[in-house]
């Protein structure tokens, strides 16, 4: 373990205080009261929990949250390592279970650990409430943040259908994840050989497998 102890004990105390029950209208409401730019994001979750591991990272006085860039792409934290945060949800609309976690970008977590010896992921792992089916709140959201987004406009031109909206999440557990280059090197990839509306091919990103990644130590709420 590259982490000292004394900051993995410091980031479990604090996020061990984060609320694990998320009702989707009151985090809207909470970023309109705020003039929050997360207002507008229709995939909340995971901006709500990289906001509450800022605000209870905070408390240790050991993170740095300035932007923390490595070629391509930025992680979202430092404190003796590069950290990102990320929110999964154990269980899709349809109710299966998934267990992969899309990363940072490949390159730039491999240069993260070439500096610093490892990278550092706290995975906030959950199941959520998918019951929007009549668009209620869909169009609740629409209404509250002003109107139809950029995205949204150009997938109503593409008559895509549209994703069915997450209304709750109990936060279930949250994992403690230190990837070195060995272990970097032998994740999968995600994105890898997609391309970007402009026909750029987009950069992989390593995915987090859950079923064969053991976490350093994780949190379980009860």
């Amino acid at each position: 373990m590259i982490m000292s102890k004394q900051l993995l004990n410091k980031i479990l105390t604090a996020l061990s205080q984060m609320p694990n029950k998320w009702d989707a209208r009151q985090v809207y409401l909470d970023w309109k009261n705020a003039n929050s730019p997360y207002l507008r994001q229709t995939e909340w979750i995971g901006w709500r929990f990289q906001e509450l591991c800022e605000y209870y990272l905070k408390q240790t006085k050991m993170f740095d949250f300035t932007e923390q860039r490595y070629g391509y792409a930025d992680f979202d934290a430092f404190a003796e390592i590069p950290w990102d945060f990320k929110a999964h949800i154990r269980q899709n609309p349809r109710g299966l279970l998934t267990h992969k976690v899309p990363g940072t970008d490949k390159r730039a977590t491999l240069r993260a650990i070439e500096k610093h010896g490892a990278a550092g992921f706290i995975v906030g792992i959950g199941t959520a409430i998918f019951n929007d089916e009549d668009r209620g709140f869909q169009l609740w959201h629409d209404e509250l943040k002003g109107g139809l987004s950029k995205y949204e406009e150009e997938r109503i031109s593409r008559r895509a259908p549209s994703r069915l909206r997450k209304t709750n999440f109990t936060l279930k557990e949250i994992w403690i994840i230190e990837i070195d280059k060995k272990l970097c090197k032998n994740l999968g990839t995600f994105m890898e050989g997609f391309r970007n509306k402009d026909g750029s091919p987009r950069k992989a990103k390593v995915m987090l497998d859950l079923n064969n990644i053991e976490p350093i130590d994780k949190i379980v709420f009860s």
